[in-house]
């Protein structure tokens, strides 16, 4: 095959020959194309836009940005570095932040914004920064791949915006937002293999660029770390597979000569390494310490889902009960038929020339997450959860559909050529139909994402008393302790997910919180509560009863004992047992009239509007009058 261009990151022509090069075609969508492209990832960027602070969640996992941020930002203060257990978030036993939804460039970066203001939106700053690196990235990677101007910045925007599963994760689970690692290091793979098929060469400068997005991936969510290293893994097999093959034909591969651009990514790289080390080390050595944590693989994905075109989406609008709401797994994996229908017919056409081997490592490794996501035990899953490192982590299986817009984009972009040629073929109606369900599909976009409304004024002032009260802890009634990975008993956890709104707050009122919902628990981190009188208070939950005779000594002891408490905050939209009058009345007799009370939404919502409501009532710290109950252990 002749070679007739090379590698550009030296500063040399672009891509392989396609005729199409990134300044062919002099329409004005063509010379505008990357600001046509950019208005289209900011416009989307504004419309996600969280209400501010207080609404990025105060219940469930949904607050852990702002509560990590919080929690790292004393301990760099504090310690001054990487440290990963803190006395400051959990009484009486501290609290162990690998397990809880921890990344290193969301933390310790948000770290320093919490420091110069808490209610900066860094949430949404982080992410717009994400999406602008995935979109100027991914751009630029299609150029080198022969795209034209206009084409590669309109699919840079399609594959970094058009991200159905991540748009439904928008404010709950938005760990999983910021994925311009994963996007950099998919496409320069896709980069890497077109080279190596379409022209017979190989670049240790994009490999080594490609390193260093790998080490960049741990940085983020750990469900990424295990699958990039799968993707990476897999495609160096195929490259020494399909090399090896080659030379058994007597066929040879260019090697790039080295040159002083490898520089660059192995020095940056090298920087990298240093940080993740530093940070990664302490670490693996506090997880370590708690023992092995259990990691089931749990919600599967309908295949169904998988397929399924968006447009069906407005005929729920018709028969709300015909099909289920498109976001209705626990992660949604459809991706729809702007993706689908490019797949196939690029692959029909690519199959008939340059061949199926173009799209080998995007179609093995969709193979791989269509069988790790199916429903009920896979082939796949042991293999990979023991081999891959850090495959564990990843629990819940539909979640790949987080990764399939991606991945599915950059078989795309491989078969592009091909594809370009079969769809001028195409009868004029057939095009108005296309282009009339793709903007059918984009439209799925306009749905509002999920979030929790604002925290009222009333409750954030009652909260800012709690702060500036005397002692360091707050008691909240109820409070859950249970991990993601279902590690503790579930009698621990009664009125889940709404009985976590205590850990959400202390974001708020800055103490330490009882109770804790980490994304990953071990069974040893429960231990302390089985004891009394937590197990007593656990009961009532689970019964959804008031506190007997006897709970009340014991819970009055308890707090006679806890010299750092500042309040007990009740919740009776929780514990709905609280909000029947003889309860309360139990509690107005021991604890004192309430100091005050505010009203919060819990649980988020498309659109923010929220779903249950409680009154939160603010108690004191001891009870009234002499204890005369049985001694309680601290």
């Amino acid at each position: 095959m002749e070679i007739t261009r090379l590698d550009s990151l030296d500063g040399t022509p672009e891509g392989p020959a396609t005729g199409q090069g990134p300044w062919a075609g002099s329409t004005l969508f063509g010379r505008f194309a990357f600001w046509v492209g950019l208005a289209a990832v900011l416009g989307y960027w504004l419309w996600i836009h969280p209400q501010g602070f207080s609404s990025l969640g105060y219940s469930e996992d949904i607050c852990f940005g702002d509560l990590m941020r919080s929690l790292m930002a004393g301990i760099l203060e504090k310690k001054g570095g990487p440290f990963f257990h803190t006395e400051k978030f959990q009484a009486p036993f501290g609290a162990s932040i690998p397990f809880m939804s921890w990344g290193m460039e969301r933390d310790w970066l948000g770290a320093y914004f919490w420091k110069l203001d808490p209610a900066f939106p860094f949430q949404w700053f982080y992410y717009g920064v994400s999406l602008l690196i995935s979109y100027s990235g991914v751009g630029w990677i299609l150029g080198r791949m022969g795209l034209a101007r206009a084409e590669r910045w309109a699919l840079a925007a399609l594959f970094v915006v058009f991200n159905v599963p991540r748009h439904f994760k928008t404010w709950h689970h938005y760990e999983h937002l910021a994925q311009h690692w994963v996007y950099l290091g998919v496409f320069l793979d896709a980069l890497i293999w077109s080279r190596f098929v379409r022209e017979r060469r190989w670049s240790p400068r994009l490999d080594a660029w490609r390193l260093f997005a790998l080490l960049g991936t741990f940085g983020t969510a750990g469900y990424y770390w295990g699958p990039m290293i799968l993707e990476w893994s897999l495609m160096r097999a195929l490259l020494a597979g399909l090399a090896w093959r080659w030379r058994a034909r007597g066929e040879r591969t260019a090697i790039e000569p080295l040159g002083r651009a490898v520089l660059w990514p192995v020095a940056l790289g090298l920087a990298l390494l240093a940080t993740d080390l530093r940070w990664f080390l302490p670490l693996f050595r506090e997880a370590r310490q708690w023992g092995e944590i259990q990691q089931p693989v749990y919600f599967f994905a309908h295949m169904g889902q998988l397929v399924r075109p968006l447009w069906t989406e407005w005929a729920r609008t018709l028969w709300p009960s015909a099909l289920p709401p498109i976001d209705s797994p626990e992660t949604v994996v459809t991706i729809g038929w702007l993706y689908w229908i490019p797949l196939v017919f690029g692959l029909r056409a690519a199959r008939r020339s340059v061949g199926l081997k173009i799209a080998a490592p995007g179609l093995v490794l969709l193979g791989i997450a269509v069988l790790y996501m199916n429903i009920g035990p896979s082939p796949v899953h042991w293999p990979i959860q023991h081999g891959v490192p850090f495959m564990k982590f990843f629990r819940v299986a539909s979640r790949w559909g987080l990764l399939l817009p991606p991945i599915v984009g950059s078989v795309i972009a491989l078969v592009w050529p091909e594809l370009r040629a079969w769809a001028r073929g195409l009868p004029r109606p057939a095009s108005v139909i296309c282009a009339g369900l793709a903007l059918l599909e984009l439209t799925v976009l306009a749905e509002p994402v999920s979030l929790m409304p604002p925290l009222p004024n009333p409750a954030r002032a009652l909260l800012e008393r709690v702060h500036h009260l005397p002692g360091d802890a707050v008691l909240d009634l109820p409070f859950c302790v249970t991990g993601g990975n279902q590690g503790c008993d579930p009698q621990q956890c009664s009125f889940y997910p709404a009985s976590t709104a205590g850990n959400c707050l202390q974001a708020l009122h800055g103490k330490k919180v009882y109770g804790f919902y980490q994304s990953r628990i071990s069974p040893s981190q429960c231990d302390g509560y089985r004891r009394a009188p937590f197990d007593s208070w656990f009961t009532a939950w689970r019964e959804n009863r008031c506190f007997t005779a006897p709970e009340w000594n014991q819970f009055c002891g308890y707090l006679d004992g806890q010299t750092e408490l500042s309040a007990v905050l009740v919740y009776p939209g929780i514990w709905t047992a609280v909000a029947e009058a003889e309860c309360r009345m139990k509690f107005d007799q021991r604890l004192g009239p309430p100091k005050g009370q505010a009203e919060i939404l819990l649980g988020a919502s498309r659109g923010g509007e929220g779903r249950k409501s409680s009154v939160i009532r603010w108690y004191a710290a001891r009870c009234r009058g002499p204890y005369s109950g049985p001694e309680v252990t601290r």
